[in-house]
């Protein structure tokens, strides 16, 4: 993956240092030799009276299930519908429209009779018909965003066009962007890429062993 990120702009000693300090890969749980039970879509679990139906809700990452209690109403939405923030949608190699996914999931819950959001973290009470839609007003901003800047500056890296995207961060610039926050910004950049790839608006090519995005012909 880190190698992936140089051929969309990451220099190699930006990516050493994400190495060692990388939150997504040092807070990862240690690996578990326990042993697994796999879940499928629409498989039921029941715990303490309750019954809970598996909704495969593929996007934040390849796998993310949600929990849904259809006597009880309740909906454990983990890091699909979040308030606050917005979840981070980023490019999966198993998934080749990891942004896509994600908005035709958000659809597979919307309709869902909830009575009680539980987000995996922040804050967590709300109204799960209205944050879909806001997450997906979110989202089509920023599509636009990335296609106005293929458009104007054809050629660009992912990291030079994540640098061009509207964040909502406190910095002043791309230069002052945390690294760590650079990593999620580009990921989540390539997302919108591969949406805009996939629906042919957008096309990469390969240039001296780095990847640049220009509009579709």
């Amino acid at each position: 993956m880190y190698r992936s990120y140089v051929q969309n702009g990451f220099s190699w000693e930006e990516v050493s240092h994400l190495w060692e300090n990388n939150p997504a890969q040092c807070a990862a749980p240690k690996q578990w030799d326990g042993g697994f039970t796999y879940l499928r879509d629409g498989d039921r679990l029941e715990y303490g009276g309750q019954t809970l139906r598996c909704v495969l809700t593929p996007g934040h990452t390849p796998g993310h299930m949600c929990l849904y209690g259809e006597d009880s109403r309740w909906l454990f939405s983990g890091d699909h519908v979040l308030f606050h923030i917005t979840p981070n949608i980023c490019r999966w190699e198993t998934m080749p429209d990891a942004l896509g996914s994600y908005l035709e999931s958000l659809e597979k819950v919307a309709g869902l009779p909830v009575t009680q959001l539980f987000p995996a973290h922040r804050q967590e009470r709300g109204d799960l018909r209205q944050r879909v839609m806001e997450l997906r007003a979110h989202h089509d901003r920023r599509i636009r965003n990335a296609l106005e800047i293929v458009e104007r500056e054809p050629g660009l890296t992912a990291y030079e066009a994540a640098g061009r995207m509207a964040w909502s961060i406190r910095s002043r610039n791309w230069a002052e962007f945390p690294l760590t926050q650079k990593f999620f910004a580009v990921g989540e950049t390539l997302a919108h890429l591969d949406y805009l790839e996939v629906r042919g608006r957008a096309v990469r090519r390969e240039m001296d062993g780095v990847i640049r995005y220009f509009p579709a012909p």
